[in-house]
């Protein structure tokens, strides 16, 4: 299981989520370079709506394609 915690800007948007998955000693920024997101494994959410953060990490997925 993964827990994903949105981190917000003074406007209250989510300028990065961070991963703690189960196993590591402490949370990192998600980065599609490194981490797979599986909408259908069990997971936590805090800071932000669970659709609000799979949208960013759905947008952050989508940028890191273009770029390749």
């Amino acid at each position: 299981m993964a827990d994903y915690i949105a981190e917000l800007d003074e406007m209250q948007n989510i300028a990065a989520v961070w991963i703690k998955e189960k196993s590591a000693r402490g949370p990192s920024v998600f980065d599609p370079k490194k981490h797979i997101f599986d909408a259908n494994r069990p997971s936590g959410y805090f800071g932000a709506p669970r659709e609000k953060i799979m949208n960013w990490i759905a947008d952050t997925q989508e940028q890191n394609r273009l770029l390749r």
